[in-house]
């Protein structure tokens, strides 16, 4: 950073900068947009050695980044030491950094095999709110306080599936939602469906337990459909946490409190708790269970 420094010190003051070889020098005067540009490309190749930039002209760059290619433009950036040289070199300093590190991070394109949905509370949308995030949150009501939330898979993470992804995706929200559906689906549907057949009616709570992805069944009630015939319709399900679900006969007496005790024991456990409401099956979707009524 040092040596970046000492190159916005001698832009700002106009002075001719030493070349990296310390052989040879060029004239970055501010006043000259096209000295500038090469100055500003310069310094964000030091910055980021792997970084494939190049001049489209003056105060113009193209970016070659995972994402594909991308324009960026300096005329902000060059009004600004036009109008303030004296804070040119902080500024242009930040630019630099963000523009590096920014491109040189960029994540690859979206795949839509990439797209899935996971299920959370409203408060992590309330806290993607408070941290300005929330306008690029595709996200719809679930049930009860829980919301279905599109979002990107990783190898090691999730990721929020943002305006980028869906533009490259040609999909806008409500095809990204159905897709992230139709994906959960696919790769945990066949596991639900092959063990909850073993599920007898009458019994105790019985659950599945996975990834960050498991609750997410929960998005696709009509998956609980064959399930829920069994028990002549009456099927309750808790989602205590993002990989955990339980469910259980309600037909069954005693169950509604069975399940209800341990949907709060899982939630005091999760790493990533969800919910300790009771939801009971019905089909057009679900609905949170009224344990004053209930009783």
């Amino acid at each position: 950073m040092r040596k970046v420094a000492f190159v916005l010190a001698a832009l700002v003051a106009g002075f001719v900068c030493p070349a990296p070889s310390g052989g040879q020098s060029a004239d970055p005067s501010p006043g000259d947009p096209q000295a500038f540009t090469e100055t500003f490309v310069k310094l964000c190749r030091e910055a980021a050695p792997s970084l494939k930039l190049s001049i489209a002209g003056p105060l113009s760059l193209r970016a070659d980044t995972a994402q594909g290619e991308t324009d960026v433009h300096l005329d902000t950036v060059y009004s600004a030491c036009q109008r303030d040289p004296a804070g040119c070199g902080p500024f242009l300093t930040r630019m630099v950094e963000l523009t590096a590190k920014g491109f040189a991070s960029a994540r690859p394109m979206a795949t839509l095999s990439q797209v899935r949905v996971t299920v959370r509370p409203s408060s992590y949308l309330d806290e993607m709110a408070a941290a300005g995030g929330k306008s690029d949150v595709i996200a719809e009501p679930l049930v009860g306080d829980l919301w279905v939330y599109a979002v990107r898979d990783e190898a090691t993470s999730i990721a929020t599936l943002d305006r980028v992804d869906l533009d490259a995706l040609k999909l806008d929200a409500a095809g990204a939602m159905a897709a992230g559906k139709h994906n959960v689906e696919a790769t945990l549907g066949a596991k639900f469906q092959a063990g909850a057949p073993q599920v007898q009616p009458g019994e105790g709570v019985a659950g599945l337990r996975g990834d960050d992805y498991v609750a997410s069944l929960l998005a696709l009630p009509d998956l609980w459909a064959p399930l829920a015939e069994r028990f002549d319709g009456r099927l309750y399900v808790a989602a205590p946490a993002s990989d955990y679900v339980i469910f259980a006969d309600a037909r069954a007496k005693g169950n509604l409190a069975r399940i209800a005790h341990n949907a709060a024991v899982l939630a005091r456990a999760a790493k990533r708790p969800l919910s300790t409401d009771v939801f009971e099956w019905t089909p057009t979707g679900w609905e949170v269970i009224d344990f004053g009524k209930a009783k």
